[in-house]
C-alpha cells in the first residue's frame, strides 16, 4: 500500500487543431518502475477496488488543484474496471468528484479498448455510465476486434487512439489508412478522435492528411507549406556587353 502515495497525476491538454486552448484533460497515471500495477494485478478484487478509490481521488485531487473545475473543459478520467463492480467503481469516482468539486457533467470516464482488456469488464462499465448519463472514452483504440466491438455497441463522447497506431503515419501508409478508416467511422457516429500530438513537421502532416484534429500534449505551430519555386531558364536572354580592359 505504500506504493499508491508515490501516485503521480500527470494532466495532459487535448487541444483542437489551430487553437492554444485546451478542449479537454486527461489524467494519466504514472507510478515508479509501474509499481502500483504490479501490485493492483495480484492483490483480491476488493482490494483492488480499496487502490482504484485511491487513484481517483489522487486524479481528482490534481484536477482541483490545476484549477480545472472553473475552466468548462472535459475532464477524462481512465477507470480499471477489472477493479470492481462497475457501481462501486462509479461510486468511489463520484465522491471523488463531488469532494473536490468537479462538475460530474464535464467527467469522461475512460474505459480501455486494448485488445489485452476485459471486453465484458469493459462493457459492463460502458453500459453503467450510459445508465446514468456519464459520457464514456475509449482509451488505448488500437482497431482491433475489441475497440471496434466495444463501438459498435455504444457512443463514446471521443477516441484517444493508441500511441503505437497514430505514431509517424508518415512511414506507415498501412496504419494511415487503418486511421484514415477509423476517422470516417467515428465522424458518422459523432465521435471526436484523438492522437498523440506529433513531434516532427512530416508525422503532423500525415496525421491531419488522414483527418486528424484533436491531440493529446504539447502540439508544434502548423506545418510549414515548402513552396518549390522551379527555377526558370530563359533562353535568347540578353547578355550584357563585356567590358573590355583598356
Amino acid at each position: 500500500m505504500a506504493n499508491t502515495m508515490n501516485l503521480r497525476i500527470d494532466l495532459q491538454p487535448l487541444t483542437a487543431q489551430g487553437s492554444a486552448e485546451p478542449f479537454a484533460w486527461h489524467a494519466a497515471i504514472h507510478a515508479p518502475a509501474q509499481a502500483f500495477h504490479v501490485v493492483n494485478a495480484i492483490l483480491p478484487r476488493p482490494v483492488r477496488a480499496e487502490l482504484e478509490a485511491i487513484r481517483l481521488e489522487h486524479a481528482f485531487a490534481a484536477a482541483a488543484n490545476a484549477g480545472l473545475a472553473d475552466t468548462g473543459t472535459l475532464l477524462i478520467v481512465p477507470v480499471q474496471v477489472h477493479a470492481g463492480a462497475p457501481e462501486r467503481l462509479l461510486t468511489h469516482l463520484f465522491r471523488a468528484a463531488l469532494r473536490h468539486r468537479l462538475p460530474l457533467d464535464r467527467v469522461v470516464v475512460e474505459v480501455s479498448a486494448d485488445e489485452s482488456a476485459d471486453r465484458d469488464a469493459a462493457a459492463a462499465m460502458i453500459a453503467a455510465c450510459t445508465d446514468r448519463g456519464m459520457m464514456v472514452g475509449l482509451g488505448d483504440f488500437a482497431a482491433g476486434p475489441l475497440a471496434l466491438g466495444l463501438l459498435a455497441h455504444c457512443s463514446p463522447r471521443l477516441i484517444r487512439l493508441a500511441p503505437a497506431l497514430a505514431h509517424r503515419l508518415d512511414t506507415a501508409p498501412a496504419r494511415a489508412r487503418l486511421v484514415e478508416g477509423v476517422m470516417r467511422l467515428a465522424q458518422g457516429m459523432g465521435v471526436t478522435v484523438t492522437a498523440p500530438a506529433p513531434t516532427e513537421e512530416a508525422e503532423q502532416s500525415a496525421a491531419i492528411a488522414v483527418g486528424l484534429r484533436h491531440f493529446q500534449g504539447a502540439l508544434r505551430t502548423e506545418p510549414r507549406v515548402r513552396r518549390y519555386t522551379r527555377p526558370v531558364r530563359r533562353w535568347g536572354a540578353p547578355v550584357a556587353p563585356a567590358r573590355l580592359a583598356a
